[in-house]
């Protein structure tokens, strides 16, 4: 009896797998992308080159400097891996969701229905590295809302707008699902 409680459970292991996959498909997720925060990171890289070369070349390093540019650089990257995650946005078969937060989280969810169009934006150096700005548009009165600093915005908007347009056939009646 245990060995087919077993199979059964590896069974069901699979399926969860399988509809988890098949979800992630479905579904696009992105964060505030690392790229950024790429004058921070080249600031604590100088930072500690210059330590290394004053190391290196026989100075002495004072000791509150030296504990400083640890302890910035720290807390530098520690404050933009938080600042990353404030912001999520989850693009599903239904809607597009907002998550504002990391221990107190606002959760903002709208129906793709809702979404009249988007659009995304980016200067010359987003453009170079690949990450921009989306504004989604409403029907309603609440304006837009705006998808800060994305990796691919264009694939975020081409995905949203898929999603779109798969909802309002279905909601038509054209997809028999």
């Amino acid at each position: 009896m245990e060995i087919f409680h077993n199979i059964y459970n590896h069974k069901n292991t699979y399926l969860s797998m399988v509809d988890e996959e098949e979800d992630k498909k479905d579904t696009l997720r992105v964060n505030n992308s690392r790229k950024l925060y790429i004058p921070i990171y080249i600031m604590i890289l100088i930072l500690v080159l210059v330590l290394s070369f004053a190391n290196y070349s026989g100075k002495e390093i004072d000791d509150l400097a030296f504990k400083t540019v640890i302890v910035f650089s720290i807390v530098a990257l520690i404050s933009t891996e938080i600042n990353r995650h404030m912001n999520s946005y989850e693009i599903n078969s239904q809607s597009l969701i907002h998550r504002k937060g990391i221990i107190t989280q606002i959760t903002k969810r709208v129906d793709l229905t809702a979404i009249s169009d988007a659009d995304s934006n980016q200067h010359l150096m987003q453009r170079i590295l690949n990450y921009g700005n989306v504004s989604v548009h409403l029907f309603s009165r609440d304006g837009a809302i705006p998808v800060h600093h994305i990796n691919n915005p264009k694939k975020f908007v081409d995905f949203l707008e898929e999603k779109m347009n798969e909802k309002r056939l279905k909601s038509e009646g054209g997809l028999n699902k």
